[in-house]
């Protein structure tokens, strides 16, 4: 038996950016709003920073007003059906598969509201607001091994960030940075 570790984000789920999103609908320039994330990216995806805090911040900096948080209402992906095939047959064949992602709550929710499949179809789900750490500090990835009771050696982990794939890879975890090439994915994951 193995452990595959599976990212969210442009691997189960496609198009998960919501930044340009927001920025549009609320008359902010892109790069601006995204330098301004990018400063509180890392303490909201570890679960330190309040999601709400962080829209309070923005109504001040940006001098706007949010009637919901538009970080539910722009987070509109895609199941990646392909992948979530993969994973059942991982599953069938008895391997351990769970989800290792940064995420923050207000997706989470939505994750859980509209994609019923997602926590039914894995094992464990590891979100990095709620185990505060977060890729591609290999505490992360530590994490999820130890609790799994797996060696890196035994283990598969897929992400679409080369950082991410190169910090997994560093502790010996089989690692696969994937684009859409489920083909290879499919190899990788030897089904």
């Amino acid at each position: 038996m193995s452990l595959y570790i599976f990212d969210m984000g442009e691997v189960l789920l496609l198009g998960v950016n919501t930044l340009r999103d927001i920025a549009s609908a609320y008359g902010l320039d892109y790069k601006e709003f995204r330098v301004d994330y990018a400063l509180y990216d890392k303490p909201l995806m570890e679960g330190y920073l309040h999601p709400r805090s962080y829209l309070e911040h923005l109504e001040t900096k940006f001098d706007l007003s949010f009637d919901s948080d538009p970080f539910q209402v722009y987070f509109t992906p895609k199941l990646n059906e392909r992948v979530m095939g993969f994973v059942r047959t991982l599953r069938e064949r008895g391997d351990r598969v769970v989800v290792g992602s940064n995420t923050f709550s207000p997706h989470w929710e939505i994750v859980f509201s509209r994609y019923k499949e997602i926590p039914l179809s894995f094992d464990a789900l590891y979100a990095s607001h709620e185990i505060h750490r977060v890729k591609p500090d290999k505490v992360f990835f530590s994490y999820i091994l130890g609790k799994e009771g797996f060696r890196a050696e035994d283990s598969y982990f897929i992400d679409d960030r080369s950082d991410n794939i190169n910090s997994s890879s560093s502790l010996g975890i089989h690692s696969y940075e994937y684009h859409g090439d489920d083909e290879n994915l499919a190899k990788f994951l030897r089904i």
